[in-house]
């Protein structure tokens, strides 16, 4: 500013000793408020760095605390981080070090970009200065945390909350129970829940989807159920639902298989005048279509008044999972012809409809349009899907072969689609070579030991049994159970091979046994085979009967009228002698 103003004579100033600091004073502060106006209205980047040096310039203004805070807190609001973090580093006097505002901004615009290391180290270095947190720097890690799937760092920012008093506060125990759910830690998620003396939407819903995310399908069976009891403990207690509750609920019951409930949480929807964006539509898309009713599933998806990327996949996947390849790929064409290009996963539902359907030179086809023609880099799940669908067409050998070609490394879905194949066409010795493979990956599935030990069985190697059994033994892998379920006026009944626990037990069993007779007298001959274990005819059609998909058949049909659709959601494929049962 001393520039703009012209010098006075040394008699001037001896003369009028008191104006001119009065007049640069003022204009300073006009200065100042300028700077801080311009910041203020700031909306893009390009006007910042020049604002930068114009606050640089002059050494007053450099210094001054709340206008490097909001230059700092310009750059974040346009992610635009170094800049920031250089002043949040340096630029401030150690008499006036950056706020708590400015820490608490850094840490959330670095978790915002993906930055999620960064900003833990931003909170580490705040503590490291002497500050003290307060409840938005927990809601601001945590979720990095959360982001970076750093339990431990986690549980070291869960015990700082505790240290300085905000653990009970509502939004910094929501954003724990988000933090231990997305680590996979359940249990802790689970107890910091229990422990809040109050709890709303947010809350609910980050429990809720704790219980649905990434489950292993061997664990469907409990895990969705303890999000459904906390839905309803959600409802006992009067708390507001809202369509990120709907769409966690949706995923539970397209995991159980609980068409009733799935349809009632739809009705909710309808009630509540939820608008169906496309995420709720999409879980509503996918729900009805896990649950077996692809026919709801396309209803919902022709009623959606828009269509994303994502609807169209959803409803893509949901004809592949169904084996309906060629509606799946009219489907596929309609999308682009909307003007959507593809992404992975709608490749991932069309060569999964193809791979059902047999239909494996157009497989081949769209697997090679996928590279060359839309530039989509083969993810596991596309190769496992390849590999699936040369196998289940008894092409064993290309199958291995597409195996050892991949620029991936496989992963045990990859070498578990093929030994699979080998159980179908009963190959023993590329089986034993692949679950060699598969065990060095991934050594504790049992699912692997039991299918390997059921290609043996099915080709009578009673020794290869025993291994495999030895083998489990000495490394001690369990078998979780197998079961089936069904829906009879909402509520869901589960069954376990042979189980008697059903208070109706005793009336399904003589069903199935009164149908067995009536099978027997239509010339039906009994699939024994798919009983692998060595024992004679007789007993192992006798144990057929306590098969767990009979048994929750058996109980739908004693519960239903006739007419009504039968659906068994199962956690294991279905005996091949229950196909013909059924």
């Amino acid at each position: 500013m001393s520039r703009t103003v012209p010098l006075p004579k040394v008699h001037h100033i001896t003369k009028y000793p008191e104006k001119k600091p009065e007049k640069e004073s003022h204009r300073r502060a006009d200065g100042l408020k300028s700077l801080l106006s311009q910041l203020q209205r700031h909306d893009s980047l390009s006007l910042l760095p020049q604002l930068h040096a114009r606050i640089v310039k002059f050494p007053k203004h450099s210094k001054h605390p709340f206008l490097l805070t909001r230059l700092a807190h310009a750059y974040l609001l346009c992610n635009y981080l170094p800049p920031a973090e250089r002043i949040l580093a340096k630029a401030f006097p150690k008499s006036s070090p950056p706020p708590i505002f400015l820490w608490n901004e850094t840490i959330k615009a670095h978790s915002r970009n993906g930055c999620f290391r960064e900003s833990i180290y931003v909170y580490r270095r705040m503590l490291a200065r002497g500050l003290c947190p307060n409840a938005f720097t927990f809601t601001f890690v945590l979720p990095a945390c959360a982001g970076a799937l750093s339990a431990p760092d986690g549980r070291r920012v869960h015990k700082d909350s505790v240290r300085f008093g905000f653990d009970s506060n509502l939004f910094v125990a929501t954003a724990l129970v988000h933090m231990y759910s997305k680590c996979g830690e359940i249990g802790a998620a689970r107890e910091v829940f229990d422990g809040m003396p109050q709890r709303g939407t947010a809350t609910f819903n980050a429990m809720i989807a704790g219980w649905v995310l990434k489950i292993p399908m061997y664990m469907w069976n409990g895990k969705c159920e303890e999000a459904m009891s906390i839905f309803d403990q959600m409802q006992r207690l009067g708390v507001q639902y809202d369509a990120m509750t709907m769409v966690s609920i949706l995923q539970a019951c397209a995991s159980l298989g609980t068409l009733q409930k799935g349809r009632w949480v739809h009705e909710q929807v309808i009630r509540a005048h939820m608008e169906i964006n496309v995420h709720l539509g999409a879980a509503l898309i996918n729900m009805y279509a896990r649950c077996g009713s692809i026919e709801e599933s396309r209803r919902v998806f022709d009623e959606m008044p828009r269509r994303d990327l994502i609807s169209w996949t959803a409803i893509i996947c949901g004809y592949g999972m169904h084996g309906l390849a060629d509606d799946a790929e009219s489907l596929f064409n309609q999308m682009m012809e909307s003007g959507f290009g593809p992404d992975s996963i709608a490749f991932v539902g069309l060569l999964s409809g193809f791979s059902h359907k047999g239909m494996v030179h157009k497989g081949q086809i769209y697997f090679k349009k996928m590279t060359e023609e839309y530039c989509i880099k083969p993810s596991l799940e596309h190769c496992s899907c390849m590999v699936d669908m040369l196998g289940r067409a008894g092409r064993l050998d290309e199958a291995e072969e597409f195996i050892r070609k991949m620029h991936l490394e496989p992963d045990p879905g990859v070498w578990g689609g093929l030994l699979n194949a080998c159980k179908i066409h009963g190959n023993v010795d590329m089986g034993e070579r692949v679950v060699e493979q598969v065990l060095r990956i991934d050594p504790y599935n049992a699912g692997w030991y039991v299918l390997m030990s059921n290609i043996y069985a099915t080709a009578r190697c009673w020794d290869g049994v025993a291994k495999m059994r030895l083998l489990m033994k000495e490394r001690k892998v369990s078998k979780s159970p197998g079961w089936s379920s069904i829906e009879i006026g909402g509520q869901r009944h589960s069954f376990l091979a042979f189980d008697q626990s059903h208070p109706r037990s005793d009336e399904i069993y003589m069903l199935i046994k009164n149908l067995e007779e009536r099978m027997h007298t239509e010339g039906y001959i009994a699939e024994t085979k798919c009983v692998l274990v060595n024992l004679n005819e007789e007993v192992k059609e006798d144990m057929l009967c306590g098969h767990r998909e009979r048994l929750a058949t058996a109980f739908r049909i004693l519960s239903t009228k006739e007419g009504e659709a039968l659906r068994v959601i199962k956690n294991l494929r279905l005996c091949m002698d229950s196909y013909p049962r059924l």
